[in-house]
């Protein structure tokens, strides 16, 4: 007598039920690796951004009283914090100009010439100039001093950002 070998409902039930918690478990760990990669990538961009506006920000002199086009001049006298009349983002000559940006930053951020990068549509750029004093490098002074400080912020959600900090001195040759 030959036997019909099958699977019962329970054991269908059971099967459908295994299958879904484990890939219930595996699902998780694609959507979370894919964040994960998004928050990378990202992080990466904001990174060459703010290096990107960070040098062209060195690439200044420290001062408007300073000689027009580096090498700048010697020792300067240190004047306002921000840029001058008429200034653009195409000929900003000195350091403290960039602090100029708008308050709520550039969506997206700006090349040199002052044109929007608009590659890059989630990304603001923001950037803070202030002198400080040599003992408290990180708090802003009312100023002149020697010593400016330069906060560059890429972000590119309420949350996510990055910041690079230095400080330029009024060096003297």
């Amino acid at each position: 007598m030959l036997k019909n070998r099958g699977f019962t409902l329970i054991e269908v039930i059971l099967i459908i039920l295994v299958i879904s918690i484990g890939l219930t478990g595996v699902l998780s760990f694609v959507g979370q690796a894919a964040q994960d990669s998004a928050y990378a990538h990202n992080a990466s961009i904001a990174t060459t951004l703010a290096q990107d506006l960070m040098e062209e920000i060195r690439s200044k002199c420290w001062d408007e009283t300073s000689a027009a086009t580096p090498p700048c001049a010697a020792a300067v006298v240190p004047s306002a914090i921000g840029a001058d009349l008429g200034e653009t983002r195409i000929n900003y000559d000195d350091v403290d100009d960039f602090n100029s940006l708008p308050l709520a930053g550039n969506n997206p951020p700006q090349d040199s010439q002052g044109g929007a990068m608009a590659a890059y549509p989630v990304f603001t750029e923001r950037a803070v100039v202030c002198y400080v004093d040599v003992v408290a490098l990180d708090t802003c002074v009312a100023g002149p001093t020697d010593f400016k400080r330069i906060s560059v912020n890429i972000s590119w959600s309420v949350v996510d950002q990055v910041e690079l900090v230095s400080v330029f001195s009024n060096r003297r040759v």
